[in-house]
């Protein structure tokens, strides 16, 4: 009832600016068309549904991260990598190329004990 008092006003009334109610008149047009009815009503089901789904699998996601925080808390801090201070402390790092294989690596008598442990448990 309000759509259609809204659709008269706006035709008798010079509203200028107010391009608000302008919108209700695309609502008459849902109202009409019963078509277009049964496709919003759809769309608006579907996206009950589908907030419905997002809620339920984020939820399953935090539980996942919380799982696999608790599992693996403090586990993985070793790092396969050189550290900062190593750079600093040997300029023989600088040299060293793209080419370099594990045999060449380790002929080096420092890098035999600064090679980088790969055991994540430990």
């Amino acid at each position: 009832f309000c759509l259609i008092i809204f659709r008269y006003v706006t035709f008798f009334i010079n509203l200028g600016n107010i391009a608000v109610l302008r919108i209700f008149r695309v609502l008459i047009t849902i109202a009409v068309v019963p078509g277009l009815k049964t496709i919003v009503g759809a769309l608006i089901q579907s996206l009950i549904s589908l907030r419905d789904a997002l809620i339920l699998s984020s939820f399953i996601l935090s539980i996942f991260a919380l799982i696999g925080l608790q599992l693996y808390m403090g586990v993985l801090r070793q790092k396969c990598v050189p550290t900062y201070e190593s750079f600093l402390n040997n300029s023989n790092l600088y040299n060293i190329g793209f080419n370099m294989t594990y045999e060449v690596y380790l002929k080096e008598i420092d890098n035999e004990k600064k090679f980088p442990s790969l055991d994540m448990i430990s």
